[in-house]
């Protein structure tokens, strides 16, 4: 496995057999949150449910440490072996003690999954036999999530956040101010041909209603993937997988960083957060790629053309923060820098319609 849907997919065949004790009793509403497009909000109280089953039992069971009552919890949960195999149930009880339910902003509801950091692989893959003894040594590592609750809470707020950036863009690039019009020749504009501005203005307003829609569709979540964490991409801010089909952006290490991290020479935190989300939806909903990224200039110069500028996923990002007047510190200086060197030429066409 390497994205969120298919452990999703996974739980939801595991939940068509059953579970034991109070876990069974759960199981259909288990099955309910998880809906055809994605989590099913009407039914998040589950997720608590289900955290408070497994507490329950590792407390009556008289377990002195957490991590081993838990373990044992699960286990008996899952039942015996049958079809779908033991591991598998373990795995999907897994999945719902580490899957929250953000908040809910406006029609969109944001639901984050936050997987033990001691765990390598995809929680499906880790285990590897039905025996008690194999499911029970995957359990018992450590439960020490990768995204702590104020890392959730600032995601909630960056989403909310860049859907509000992305609607403002829309209603200022309509507008078709004096500003907002530099702005744009800025960002999308070069001395080495003639360009409709009006026209780029219309694209821009177009991408940015579409940003801002799957920014508040039902179901956003926000993963963590252990195998890119423990393959090196850890150190990087984020990534989507564009053909999958749940809207899942996958936040990494820079961006908790940046998550955390004030100072007066720079932007804040929430923007920072908020630019990353609006450059990861560009990618999912306009087909945007990675031209060049934001230290190397954003200012069409050589390599970097007008028309390239408008299908490179951080002009977009910079630009919706830009043209709100909340663009500060280094990010303001790549805005106006001219390009030094693109990483690569757009292959893909804009999906703006």
């Amino acid at each position: 496995m390497n994205k969120f849907e298919e452990a999703y997919k996974a739980a939801k065949d595991a939940l068509t057999t059953a579970f034991v004790g109070e876990m069974e009793k759960q199981r259909g509403d288990m099955s309910a949150l998880l809906g055809a497009d994605g989590p099913n909000e009407a039914k998040k109280a589950v997720l608590n449910k289900v955290r408070m089953a497994i507490a329950t039992d590792s407390l009556e069971r008289r377990y002195i440490f957490w991590t081993a009552g838990e373990a044992r919890a699960i286990t008996n949960a899952a039942g015996a072996k049958d079809s779908h195999g033991k591991r598998k149930k373990a795995a999907t009880i897994k999945l719902f003690r580490h899957l929250y339910h953000g908040s809910k902003i406006g029609g969109a509801s944001i639901w984050v999954y936050s997987p033990p950091a001691a765990y390598d692989k995809w929680v499906f893959d880790m285990f590897t036999s039905d025996d008690d003894s194999s499911i029970m040594k995957v359990l018992n590592k450590k439960n020490e999530e990768v995204y702590s609750e104020h890392h959730r809470k600032i995601m909630v707020d960056a989403i909310s956040e860049a859907k509000r950036v992305a609607s403002s863009a829309v209603t200022k690039l309509d507008a078709k101010g004096a500003a907002t019009k530099k702005l744009v020749e800025q960002y999308f504009t070069d001395g080495d041909a003639e360009y409709d501005v009006d026209d780029i203005m219309t694209k821009l307003s177009k991408g940015y209603k579409k940003i801002a829609a799957g920014l508040g569709s039902s179901s956003l979540v926000i993963s963590d993937e252990p195998g890119d964490r423990l393959g090196g991409g850890w150190k990087d801010w984020a990534f989507i997988y564009t053909t999958e089909a749940m809207k899942v952006i996958y936040l990494q290490n820079a961006w908790l960083k940046k998550a955390d991290e004030a100072s007066p020479d720079n932007s804040g935190p929430l923007h920072r957060c908020a630019r990353t989300i609006i450059h990861e939806m560009s990618h999912k909903e306009l087909k945007t790629e990675d031209v060049v990224y934001g230290p190397k200039g954003l200012k069409p110069k050589g390599d970097l053309t007008g028309a390239h500028a408008l299908h490179n996923a951080d002009s977009w990002a910079y630009f919706a923060i830009d043209v709100n007047g909340l663009l500060s510190g280094p990010g303001k200086g790549y805005a106006v820098k001219d390009c030094t060197g693109i990483r690569a030429v757009p292959k893909r066409e804009l999906t703006l319609g």
